[in-house]
Formats: structure tokens, sequence, C-alpha cells
């Protein structure tokens, strides 16, 4: 049986390890909704975009080559983790996800130097050469209070390889964020952009409940929106391919950028959650810990007095 010192360690450790994961947590909720904010700013531009895209895609013959469906000869998958581990089960979900829709088609493929792997976050890295999957390219730290900027390279990745026909087809893997309680593995086709894909993204920047839920309702506009604006004409300067081009990259990277927030918020409600389970596990720890130490306590007291009273017969006999 331990000791009242040793009982007494114990309980010190597990409530500064409660406090530290309490810390976390608050800490996780504001990162989470630090994402969500920065991701609905963007859907404004978004939004614009895609209405200025219609409409000159309506009124002319001319679709940005980013948005041409071709044959998949080569598919590129970008696999979207953390960098930091105490998630729970965010990355593992990304992983499973990955390996039940994805790796079997993409492992043949690779044999054949079809597949293109692209890893975001250090996890996602560690994670495609377990598999020993060749990667392309690796991002890290685009966690925490990213900027579009800093997800730019990726985008240019992306883009350029597709242009270049070096794949023919980019597939994400990333968590998406519905609730605080609840986040969903997604995999999604990015590239050749579709309007339907794109909106689909704008409108699930949104969570479905809790806060900011209420702005759900506003967005039915974008896809309820079937006719065109024939009352003025556009002028389009310096030609409509360049417009049209710049509009449908700057979607892609609208699209991007708003999945890695996604991704991020996701990951910061499902440290938060971990971090309240393990700070609610180390209470009742404690708890079960101070009832041992006053058990063990009142029994070496009872043992004492039993020993005193003893003492005390053996002096009278």
């Amino acid at each position: 049986m331990a000791s009242t010192q040793e009982i007494k360690r114990r309980i010190k450790a597990v409530t500064s390890t409660s406090q530290i994961t309490r810390a976390m947590e608050m800490v996780s909720a504001t990162k989470m909704r630090r994402s969500q904010e920065v991701a609905l700013l963007s859907r404004p531009f978004a939004v614009e975009a895609l209405r200025i895209l219609a409409e000159l895609s309506h009124r002319t013959s001319y679709l940005p080559e980013i948005m041409q469906v071709r044959e998949v000869k080569r598919r590129a998958i970008v696999v979207v983790a953390s960098d930091r581990g105490l998630a729970g089960s965010f990355n593992s979900n990304v992983f499973r996800s990955f390996e039940r829709r994805l790796e079997g088609e993409l492992k043949a493929t690779s044999d054949k130097g079809q597949g293109i792997f692209i890893a975001v976050g250090r996890k996602a890295e560690e994670f495609l050469n377990r598999k020993n999957f060749t990667i392309k390219a690796s991002f890290k730290n685009f966690g925490d209070h990213i900027e579009a900027k800093e997800t730019k390279p990726l985008t240019e990745l992306l883009v350029k390889g597709f242009l270049k026909e070096e794949w023919d087809q980019v597939t994400v893997v990333f968590t998406h964020f519905r609730t605080t309680l609840r986040q969903d593995v997604v995999v999604r086709d990015v590239l050749p952009i579709t309007r339907d894909e794109v909106v689909r993204t704008v409108m699930e920047i949104i969570p479905e409940y809790g806060r900011f839920a209420e702005l759900k309702n506003g967005g039915n506009s974008l896809n309820n929106r079937n006719g065109f604006e024939e009352t003025f004409e556009y002028l389009i300067e310096p030609d409509t391919k360049t417009v049209l081009d710049k509009l449908a990259s700057e979607l892609v990277e609208i699209a991007l950028y708003d999945l890695i927030l996604e991704a991020n918020a996701s990951e910061h409600s499902a440290r938060m959650v971990a971090m309240k389970n393990a700070s609610e596990n180390a209470e009742e720890l404690k708890g079960d810990l101070t009832l041992h130490y006053n058990k063990v306590r009142q029994a070496g007291i009872t043992r004492e007095v039993a020993e005193i009273v003893g003492g005390v017969e053996a002096l009278r006999n």
C-alpha cells in the first residue's frame, strides 16, 4: 500500500495536470472561434467573385482552363492534418478516411507514377511517409492565426501543376467543422474548379449550430441564383481571358484557404474537447486519490490509537 506522502505527491501531480489541460482547453476554444471568424470574413469576397464569374461566363464563350474538366490520368491528393498532437481523434479520423476511401486507388496508381501526394501538417507528412507514398510537397505551420498569403504557395503549386497537366484532378482530404462537438472528414475535388463546389465551400463555412449559425439563412441566394443581369454591360479590361483566369484562380485560393481554416477550427475544437475530457478525468482521479489518502490516513490514525491503547493496557497489567 502506498504511503500518505506518495499519495500526496500523486494528488499534486494530477492537480498540476488538470490546471494545464484546463488552460489548453480555453486557448483552443479561443483559436477555434478565431478560425471561424476569419473564414466568415472571406465569405463576402467569394460570393461576389462567384457572381461576377457567373455573369461573365454567361455573356462570353470563354471558360478558364482551371474550370475545364478533362480525362483523369493523374490525380493529386492533399492530406490536411495538424502539426501537433493532443487533439483526440482528429488526425486518426483523417487518416482512416483516407485509407478507407482513397488509399487502395492511389496505391495502385502510385506504382505507375500516377499518384501524387501533398501533405499539409507535420502529422500528414509522417503518415504518408509511413505508408511509403512519395510526397510531392509538404506544408507546415498552417495552424492558429493563418493568413491567406500563407496558403498561397499551396494554391500556386496545385494550379500550376494542373495547368501544366502534371495532374488532371486535385482532391483534398480535410476535416469540416460542423459543431463544437462534431467534425466530419470530407473528401472533396477542388480542381478543376466548379461553381457548385465553390458554393458548397462558401455555404459550409457557416456552422450548423452555435455561434454564427444564424447567418445560415442569409446565404440561400447563392444556391437560388438562376437568372443573370441583362440590364447593363460589362467593360472588361484588359480582356475577358485575363479577367476570368484571374477570378477563377482567386476562387481556388479562397476555397483552399477556407478549407484550411475549417481544418484549423476542427483541430482546435477537437483539442478543446480532448483537454476538457482530460481535465474531467484528472479531477475524477484527484477525487479518488483524495478519498484513498483519507482512508490510508484514517487507517494510520486508527492503528496508532490502537497501539497507544494496547500500550496503556499493558502498563496496567
